[in-house]
């Protein structure tokens, strides 16, 4: 998995000048995340919480992994027809503000609305850890700030917001019953997550003392790709972001089994292409989109080269 994403950070680097173009747009759906916290702010606001399925049930804990995603949107109408027609996800309406995507049977993320007028939408990744006060703590005197304070979600466990010191919003949770296992990534399901920063060092030290991760790298010529591991498994990715004028940010990777035809129908469905697919960038194997609210998201195909 790692060798080949450092394959795409390879090619974006040589089409910097167009990817820096994608950047303030990219900068535009993300940038509620770090304004507004996070997806579940909605959710902890609402007199009645809903009643969420658990992450895993196994017992099994797995820190620093990401175990979640959520969609706030101002739209859940049409972010459901969105991507239940594009990757066939199925929803399930826990409440008037929030609802379950699933796929292949199992949930996979989260929509909550976001009733603020003229927003975009954004997705926001959710870290497992193994203590929410120590893990908030450490974040504070690592330079981190707590966005939204640890809330108590029936079946989950206690959830919170933070920021990095370069201002990139991230979830934790500690689950109450463990995490989901790890498994190959399926084909219109979650492939990986990246962090992309104006200071990848600094974001490496952080991480590695909120996360708890080691932090290990793929060198290929002159370019370096990092990215951090927790029980010997690769976790997230760290790079440059492409241009000075977006923010610093979490981008999610969704695994496809055609990118072009994904492209194409995301299309018809209201979606925005901020990169096509290109021969020069993995032999045309990655695009990025918005849905029709404007979050952005990385599709990929896997395993064909």
């Amino acid at each position: 998995m790692v060798k080949a994403l450092y394959l795409n950070l390879l090619a974006f680097r040589h089409q910097r000048l167009r990817l820096s173009r994608i950047a303030w747009k990219i900068q535009r759906v993300c940038r509620l995340a770090a304004l507004f916290g996070i997806a579940l702010i909605v959710v902890s606001c609402a007199s009645t919480l809903p009643n969420v399925p658990p992450l895993g049930e196994s017992g099994v804990f797995l820190p620093g992994k990401v175990v979640w995603h959520d969609l706030v949107t101002p739209d859940i109408k049409t972010a459901k027809e969105f991507y239940g027609n594009l990757f066939g996800w199925v929803f399930e309406d826990l409440s008037s503000g929030y609802v379950l995507a699933s796929h292949n049977g199992r949930p996979i993320a989260g929509i909550a609305k976001l009733d603020l007028p003229n927003k975009s939408s954004n997705w926001l990744p959710l870290l497992s850890v193994a203590d929410m006060d120590r893990t908030l703590a450490e974040a504070t005197t690592a330079g981190g700030k707590t966005v939204l304070k640890p809330f108590d979600l029936s079946n989950r466990g206690r959830v919170a917001v933070l920021k990095d010191p370069q201002d990139a919003a991230i979830g934790i949770v500690q689950s109450s019953q463990g995490d989901p296992v790890d498994r190959e990534p399926e084909v219109n399901g979650w492939l990986w997550n990246e962090i992309w920063t104006e200071d990848v060092p600094s974001a490496i030290t952080f991480y590695e003392i909120v996360g708890k991760y080691r932090m290990a790298e793929k060198t290929f010529g002159d370019v370096r790709y990092c990215y951090m591991e927790s029980n010997g498994k690769p976790r997230l990715g760290l790079i440059e972001k492409p241009s000075p004028e977006m923010g610093n940010t979490w981008v999610a990777y969704i695994r496809v089994a055609d990118v072009k035809s994904t492209v194409e129908k995301a299309k018809t469905l209201g979606g925005k292409v901020l990169m096509e697919p290109q021969e020069s960038i993995r032999q045309g194997s990655v695009a990025v989109l918005t849905d029709p609210n404007g979050a952005g998201f990385v599709v990929q195909e896997w395993g064909k080269y």
